[in-house]
C-alpha cells in the first residue's frame, strides 16, 4: 500500500481522540485509529521529540489495513498535551504517562505492540527495561540513544547554568526527511516545536545512556530500525544496542541513505510495510 493510499485509508477509517488526565494532573492527547477489518493487535506509539501523534497518521492507516489498531499521544509538553513545551522537571513522568497509557491499551485482551520513535524509541526502551511490560513486541525507530553530532560546548556551558532554558535544537528540516512535499501535508504543522529545556536535554542524554546500558534486560521480540543518513541519532548506537539486548527474537534493519524520520522519508513505504509484516508474524 502506497503512503497516499494509507493516508487515504486512516482518513476513512477516522479516529477517535479524548484526554487523559495522568495522576500528577497533567493532561494527556490521545488518539485511537479505527480499523477497516477486525482488529487483531494494538499498537502504542510514543513519538519523537518536538512533534505530535498527528504525524502518524499515515502509520495508522498502512497498519489498520493489517488490523492493526494504532494509539497514539502527545507526550506532555508536546502538541496538545498540557506542560511546559519541550521541558521536563523529571525523565520518569514519560515512563509513568507510557505505563499508564499500556495499562489502558492492554485492556482489550488483544497482543500488544510498541513502536517509539527517537525520544519515543528512548523512552520505549527505558520503558521496557525498567518495567519489563507484558507486551508482544516492540518496535523501535532511530532511538536517541546518542546523538549523532556534539552540541557546541558553549551551549552545553551555559545550558548547565540555567536548567530551564529552552534553546533550538539545530535540527534542520532536511535532516528529517528527504521529502519536504510529504512532511509539509502533514497535519498541524503549527504544533511542532523546535527547542528543548537545558535540564530535558541532560535528563535525555542520560537516558540514552541508561538505555544502552540495561539493553541485556529487554528479552522480548525486538525490530531495531534506523537510517545510515541520520545525522540526529547515532545509528553506530542503535547497532550496539541490537548487539546487547537480551532477546533471542530481536531484528536489526539499516535503511541505505535514510534519515532521521524513516517513517517520513522516501523509504517510508519499505519501513511501514516492514513494521507491518513483522507485527503480523508475530501474532498468533
Amino acid at each position: 500500500m502506497t503512503t497516499e493510499k494509507a493516508l487515504a485509508a486512516s482518513m476513512e477509517c477516522g479516529f477517535e481522540e479524548c484526554v487523559v488526565e495522568t495522576r500528577d494532573g497533567a493532561l494527556l492527547r490521545v488518539r485511537g485509529a479505527r480499523t477497516p477489518v477486525p482488529v487483531r493487535a494494538e499498537l502504542l506509539v510514543t513519538h519523537g521529540m518536538g512533534e505530535h501523534c498527528g504525524r502518524y497518521a499515515h502509520v495508522a492507516g498502512a497498519l489498520a489495513a493489517r488490523g492493526v489498531r494504532v494509539h497514539s499521544y502527545d507526550l506532555r509538553g508536546h502538541g496538545r498535551s498540557s506542560g511546559r513545551r519541550a521541558d521536563a522537571v523529571r525523565y520518569e513522568v514519560f515512563l509513568e504517562d507510557l505505563r499508564m497509557l499500556h495499562e489502558r491499551v492492554r485492556a482489550s485482551g488483544l497482543p500488544v505492540f510498541l513502536f517509539g520513535h527517537s525520544l519515543g524509541g528512548q523512552i520505549t526502551a527505558r520503558f521496557l527495561e525498567c518495567d519489563r511490560p507484558p507486551v508482544a513486541g516492540a518496535v523501535i525507530a532511530s532511538p536517541w540513544l546518542r546523538l549523532a553530532f556534539d552540541p557546541p560546548r558553549w551551549k552545553l556551558a551555559l545550558a548547565r547554568l540555567a536548567p530551564g532554558w529552552r534553546q533550538s535544537t539545530g535540527v534542520q528540516p532536511e535532516n528529517l526527511s528527504r521529502d519536504p512535499a510529504h512532511v509539509d501535508s502533514l497535519p498541524e504543522t503549527e504544533l511542532v516545536n523546535h527547542s528543548i529545556s537545558a535540564r530535558m536535554f541532560f535528563a535525555v542524554r542520560a537516558g540514552g545512556e541508561a538505555a544502552l546500558a540495561a539493553a541485556g534486560d529487554i528479552r522480548l521480540p525486538l525490530l531495531l530500525l534506523h537510517g545510515d543518513a541520520d545525522r540526529v541519532t547515532s545509528w553506530k548506537a542503535t547497532r550496539d544496542f541490537h548487539a546487547r539486548a537480551g532477546s533471542a527474537d530481536k531484528t536489526l534493519k539499516i535503511y541505505a541513505g535514510a534519515v532521521h524520520e524513516m517513517h517520513n522519508d522516501l523509504v517510508r513505504e519499505e519501513v511501514l510495510r516492514d513494521i507491518g509484516q513483522w507485527i503480523e508474524a508475530r501474532v498468533k
